[in-house]
């Protein structure tokens, strides 16, 4: 590589770029765990949100016809792209004097800054679960809430966003991380009813959680072909553990409040918690004439967010 590397686009780029490619490559990627992900073709993305699909009717009381029924619209959720960017400069006689850490380290250290970009990106939703007001990575505020007003996670989610008078549910706890409150959230993500009062049918498969509450959630979804499948701080009553092999574990070390988990549906994740994709980010490189500088950089777009709430609940112990 030494003898080989010169002061030459045709040359540096591609050394930049498996530099780059390296340095990403065995990184854990919690967007694909966390959303729905699909590629954009347009400027915004739109998703109609729409009511309870209701049930079907007997023929003989749909007058011996089919019964036709219509859908109650619920709102409309916006994705704007947002660009994003970051490059590195690499002077001549940096190349012309052999310095190769120092190269080795600023396009490490850019590739290092896009993937902690993205992860602090997908963990948004997250961190900002319980409030109006969100704040992102680079700490600006944003719009936080979902279709009906309300934050993600929040106490008092009406039944039908229609008519107030249907009453509210909740989807927002302060309880800590046990297999007894995974029971009970469980429990009631399982009771949630949509605009028509017919169950929801959300059952929760995932938990998220920080490197603090790590030991704990593996202690309840137990890990397969390891310990004894008993439920834990039973004392001594070795209660069989229901949930183990049931639940997937992630642990995700960009969440900020360290005691918050989330019980998630994945499947209705993946419908409810979408990112999309306009622009990967990708690599592109000019050289300056007057200064003899290589300008290396990373240009992405991309957008994320929550279509509705009724995907996870939130736990947020002081």
């Amino acid at each position: 590589m030494q003898t080989a590397l010169r002061w030459d686009k045709n040359v540096l780029e591609p050394v930049f770029r498996e530099l780059f490619s390296r340095e990403m490559k065995n990184k854990k990627d919690f967007i694909p765990l966390l959303y729905g992900v699909e590629n954009s073709n347009k400027a915004e993305e739109s998703i109609e949100i729409i009511g309870g699909e209701g049930l079907m009717e007997e023929w003989k009381y749909s007058n011996n016809q089919v019964f036709y029924d219509d859908i109650q619209e619920l709102g409309q959720k916006y994705f704007r792209h947002k660009k994003f960017s970051i490059g590195r400069t690499i002077e001549r006689d940096f190349v012309d004097d052999l310095k190769l850490t120092a190269i080795k380290d600023r396009i490490r250290s850019m590739a290092d800054a896009v993937y902690k970009t993205l992860q602090l990106s997908a963990v948004e939703t997250f961190n900002n679960a319980d409030k109006t007001t969100g704040t992102d990575f680079r700490g600006r505020p944003y719009d936080a809430t979902v279709f009906d007003g309300k934050p993600l996670c929040a106490t008092d989610h009406p039944i039908n966003p229609k008519d107030p008078n249907d009453g509210v549910q909740s989807n927002k706890g302060t309880d800590e991380l046990s297999i007894d409150s995974w029971d009970a959230t469980a429990v009631a993500m399982q009771e949630w009813k949509d605009d028509r009062g017919n169950p929801l049918v959300v059952v929760p498969d995932t938990l998220l959680v920080s490197p603090y509450n790590a030991r704990r959630a593996f202690q309840i979804a137990g890990i397969p072909g390891k310990g004894e499948g008993y439920e834990p701080d039973t004392n001594g009553n070795f209660n069989i553990n229901m949930y183990e092999g049931q639940i997937k574990v992630i642990v995700n070390p960009y969440l900020k409040n360290r005691k918050a988990w989330f019980a998630i549906d994945s499947t209705r994740m993946k419908l409810a918690h979408k990112w999309y994709w306009r622009r990967r980010p990708e690599n592109g490189s000019i050289e300056d004439f007057d200064t003899e500088v290589m300008k290396y950089k990373t240009v992405g777009r991309w957008t994320h967010g929550a279509v509705d709430w009724t995907w996870l609940y939130g736990h947020f112990p002081a």
